[in-house]
């Protein structure tokens, strides 16, 4: 005889989907519901901080007071707040430091800033400003260069002309903006390299007394010293080796104390001799020229 309780154990497992099928639309919908709680709770706290940043962004709290610049020197600390465009009312926190950026850095004597805000309301700007280490000559008048060859700033008329000045390329230069540009970059790389030798060289010819770098087409690069403009005539090339001889000479003229006696001085004279002209000679030339009375030809000897 059939035991019915197995018949009816077998029954509800012939239809295990149907049992299932009652339960499924539950979970769904209630998963559903608490998807869409989620949602609404995070829109809303989403909504609450805009609102929130949004009046912080008006409030009194935070308004700009204070401006710090640190590290200029040449450009003072009003004019670089200026180029930000901050104004009285303006808040810390709806500030776009990369919008002030580029207005800071676009100045001629910036080379690099970086912006910092420091909570409630103080801005810190510290800059990197432009060295100049000589000037270049142009039809527009004195630029500032740099140790990289640009030139990027003019000479105020009223500021004291302190650095070596190169000429002799006027026709080799372009405009780039209000700002000139040197189609033969090399041969003011050269100057520059030639001046950083005297800042590192010796007392008889450092770089404060390097008046002019001239660059002549057919004579080559002619020196002129601050202390005394007469002409030195380096030749072609201005390397450590024309620096170290030139430097052997002035030493040598100034123990002699013959210095103040030198008409002009030809490294380029002949292979390893050094002329040197004296103002004897000059005086001389103007009434027999050719004589050669009185000048020395001084052996350099080549390293």
């Amino acid at each position: 005889m059939m035991n019915p309780w197995k018949r009816k154990n077998r029954g509800w497992a012939e239809h295990p989907l149907q049992r299932n099928s009652l339960r499924k639309p539950e979970v769904m919908k209630g998963s559903l519901l608490v998807a869409l709680q989620v949602f609404v709770v995070g829109g809303a706290l989403v909504s609450g901080v805009i609102f929130c940043y949004h009046m912080l962004c008006h409030s009194d709290i935070f308004q700009v007071t204070a401006v710090d610049v640190v590290g200029n020197q040449e450009v003072d600390s009003q004019t670089i707040i200026q180029l930000t465009g901050i104004d009285a009312h303006a808040n810390l926190l709806d500030l776009d430091l990369d919008a002030i950026k580029p207005k800071i850095q676009g100045y001629s004597w910036i080379e690099e800033v970086t912006l910092r805000k420091e909570l409630p309301s103080r801005l810190h700007i510290t800059v990197r400003e432009r060295r100049p280490v000589a000037l270049l000559n142009t039809p527009k008048g004195l630029f500032y260069i740099d140790s990289k060859g640009e030139a990027f700033a003019g000479l105020n008329g009223q500021t004291e002309i302190d650095f070596p000045v190169i000429t002799g390329l006027e026709k080799e230069l372009t405009l780039r903006g209000k700002v000139p540009e040197v189609k033969s970059p090399e041969k003011v790389h050269a100057a520059l390299q030639f001046i950083g030798y005297a800042a590192k060289g010796t007392s008889s010819l450092p770089a404060q007394n390097i008046s002019e770098i001239h660059c002549d087409e057919s004579q080559g690069i002619i020196l002129f010293l601050a202390d005394r403009p007469f002409p030195i005539f380096l030749g072609k090339e201005l390397g450590k080796k024309a620096y170290n001889h030139l430097a052997k000479v002035l030493y040598w003229l100034y123990k002699k104390k013959e210095f103040q006696s030198v008409a002009y001085i030809r490294l380029d004279y002949m292979d390893n001799k050094i002329l040197v002209g004296k103002e004897s000679d000059k005086k001389t030339a103007e009434t027999k020229s050719d004589s050669h009375a009185d000048r020395q030809d001084l052996s350099a000897q080549r390293s």
